[in-house]
């Protein structure tokens, strides 16, 4: 029998199943799906997603600088190597994201949407002046930062470690986002929802597109490919570290989507 790969062993374990479907199908996607999200709670969530996404560009900056891309040619396309890969992959995470905080913008000036708003009661972690993260989002701000490239970065993050935050996050976003998907019926007018069809129309198709189902599917690759050429020593310590991280990111990940009625 085959060894699992590194996401299998993630996906697979019975210590995360309760926590992945919390993290994937909140009140909040099923109402999104539904049209039934009013924009002032759209408004509040979107805000803290772009802050999100600006940290993860700092992130993405610190993985590249974790990549050693293969000094020797050898007879071979070193552009073809498993290092080139993983840089191709984090180019397109970081021009990915670039775009979506462009189109958070554009979609949110379309249909009347705040992209500073707060939410009653949110813990900021500056309410000195005013709009910020709140605590979700900081520990998610914090968590990309550790990543970022030296002084400020943690020395003891790895590209593995890297590559699971990565991957972790995009498969639950996609995975939720298909969920809020699921939730819409067939036959409904998007421009009668509580938002004038900004999640139906604009959002959701953006976030389940294939486009972006190949993007998860590259980051899923890349890491169970590096995560395969690991020392063997390190291997069962890395496997321990990876679990630890992807339940660090479930648990944010459930508390990141607002509660609903």
């Amino acid at each position: 029998m085959s060894k699992p790969s590194m996401t299998e062993y993630l996906l697979s374990s019975p210590q995360v199943a309760d926590l992945y479907q919390r993290a994937t199908q909140s009140q909040f996607l099923a109402l999104a799906g539904q049209g039934q999200l009013p924009p002032e709670v759209l408004s509040e969530w979107l805000s803290q997603d772009r802050l999100y996404a600006q940290a993860y560009i700092r992130f993405a900056g610190g993985l590249i600088s974790r990549i050693r891309l293969p000094t020797k040619v050898e007879g071979q396309d070193t552009s073809k190597t498993l290092q080139w890969r993983i840089l191709s992959l984090l180019q397109t995470a970081m021009s990915g994201v670039t775009r979506e905080l462009q189109f958070f913008e554009e979609t949110a000036k379309k249909y009347g949407l705040d992209l500073e708003a707060t939410a009653e009661g949110d813990n900021l972690s500056n309410k000195s002046a005013g709009f910020g993260p709140n605590k979700v989002t900081k520990d998610y701000i914090d968590l990309f930062d550790s990543f970022t490239a030296q002084p400020h970065g943690d020395r003891d993050r790895t590209l593995l470690d890297g590559l699971v935050l990565l991957w972790t996050t995009e498969k639950i976003y996609l995975e939720a986002w298909t969920y809020a998907k699921q939730q819409a019926s067939s036959n409904a007018d998007a421009q009668k929802d509580l938002d004038g069809g900004a999640l139906r129309k604009e959002f959701i198709p953006n976030w389940t597109s294939e486009e972006f189902q190949a993007f998860v599917k590259e980051c899923q690759e890349c890491l169970d490919a590096y995560a395969a050429v690991q020392d063997v020593d390190t291997e069962e310590v890395g496997a321990a570290g990876s679990m630890v991280l992807f339940k660090k990111v479930l648990v944010l990940e459930e508390s990141f989507w607002p509660m609903v009625a």
